[in-house]
């Protein structure tokens, strides 16, 4: 399979589930906002689950006032649906056994209804009170919810985090939910082997590591990549505009590939200065590489692997004035941003990150957007 994208590659694109998202931990979530006429009528939905999680949030669908809810959720394994005020059904099944479970799960009348593999649990009874608070407010929610709504998932004894697995084939009325409002933190779920890592699908996926980041005289990256595109941001940060001339202006730090080729450009304000490296053999050959950018003063050295190369920049200016989000993968409307040569976001797997000596955790942010799988890379 070929990467089609600008950079023309080669590089091997993994295997993945049509219409699945990887989820897992408190940020992951996908959001469906939809007509409130479409949640009028009580709505039935199904999904698929694949995970070895006991515990997990799967849908939650808040009411207008927040009393009742509908939410799907495991726990000790089981699958339970929760609804009007604390009522619960489940069967005795456990389900965490990293295989694929159909699940569908409906409000009728005063009635709720949970079938799980067929089977299906007694039947759950509203109280006519509960039933009228049952108005259903858009968006409905896969995998966790926002903070906002994190108060009300504990006293209602509901897990905050999503479950750690895959979900597919998300319907509502028998309809595919295919286009998630907002995406945060889903990423593409894998078939095969996995191993540890954060993986970037490309598709306008970026992590906010700090949202006022100053770069400053010094600075410095390490970071192991396994790359699926030969084009693709690495890392940014800092403010970026044109001059009428074409020219650059600002104080930024980027990091980057553009057809194989690795780049770090900095300006300190005084004018943009790069250097870049272009491996002997391409960097989409299934193995982990080692990115290393060192920045002092107007001096930057880039390191890919053995192969080194430096450049020396504007001497009237030592140190880049930033204050800015420091984004990882890509950064919002990479597309249409004109100031960089790549418009894409990054493509693959990042497994160790460093900067300026500390381990980044990017698994742990909280700022993360688009289709990034937070909990594994496919292997090899």
């Amino acid at each position: 399979m070929v990467a089609g994208n600008d950079s023309l590659s080669e590089c091997a694109v993994p295997a993945v589930l049509q219409h699945a998202y990887r989820m897992g931990g408190p940020i992951s979530s996908l959001s469906y906002s939809l007509p409130p006429q479409a949640l009028q009528s009580k709505p039935h939905f199904s999904l698929h689950v694949r995970t070895r999680s006991p515990e997990g949030l799967l849908f939650f669908a808040a009411t207008r006032g927040g009393r009742a809810h509908l939410a799907l959720y495991m726990s000790k394994g089981r699958i339970r649906l929760s609804a009007g005020r604390e009522r619960e059904i489940f069967n005795r099944e456990k389900y965490n056994d990293g295989k694929w479970h159909s699940v569908i799960f409906s409000l009728e009348r005063k009635k709720f209804r949970l079938v799980v593999d067929g089977l299906r649990a007694q039947d759950g009874q509203l109280t006519n009170a509960e039933l009228a608070s049952m108005e259903f407010v858009s968006p409905l929610y896969l995998g966790s919810t926002p903070e906002s709504l994190h108060k009300e998932l504990k006293w209602k004894l509901l897990p905050k985090q999503s479950v750690s697995g895959c979900v597919r084939n998300f319907k509502m009325n028998g309809m595919p939910m295919t286009d998630p409002t907002t995406n945060h933190g889903a990423g593409p779920c894998f078939e095969g082997q996995t191993q540890r890592g954060v993986y970037f699908s490309g598709n306008r996926g970026y992590v906010i590591v700090n949202d006022s980041f100053a770069v400053g005289p010094s600075f410095e990256l390490l970071i192991d990549i396994r790359p699926r595109s030969s084009t693709g941001l690495l890392l940014h940060v800092g403010n970026t505009s044109k001059t009428r001339y074409g020219s650059l202006m600002g104080q930024y730090l980027s990091i980057y590939m553009l057809r194989g080729e690795v780049v770090a450009q900095v300006n300190n304000g005084e004018g943009e200065f790069m250097v870049s490296v272009l491996p002997k053999a391409t960097l989409c050959d299934g193995t982990f590489h080692k990115i290393s950018v060192i920045k002092r003063k107007n001096v930057v050295q880039l390191h890919v692997d053995t192969m080194g190369n430096y450049k020396i920049g504007p001497p009237s200016s030592l140190t880049t004035l930033t204050k800015d989000p420091l984004y990882v993968g890509g950064f919002p409307d990479m597309s249409l941003q004109q100031t960089l040569p790549v418009t894409s976001s990054f493509m693959g797997c990042i497994q160790d990150m460093r900067i300026n000596g500390e381990l980044v955790s990017l698994d742990k942010m909280s700022g993360v957007f688009g289709p990034v799988n937070l909990k594994e890379c496919p292997a090899g």
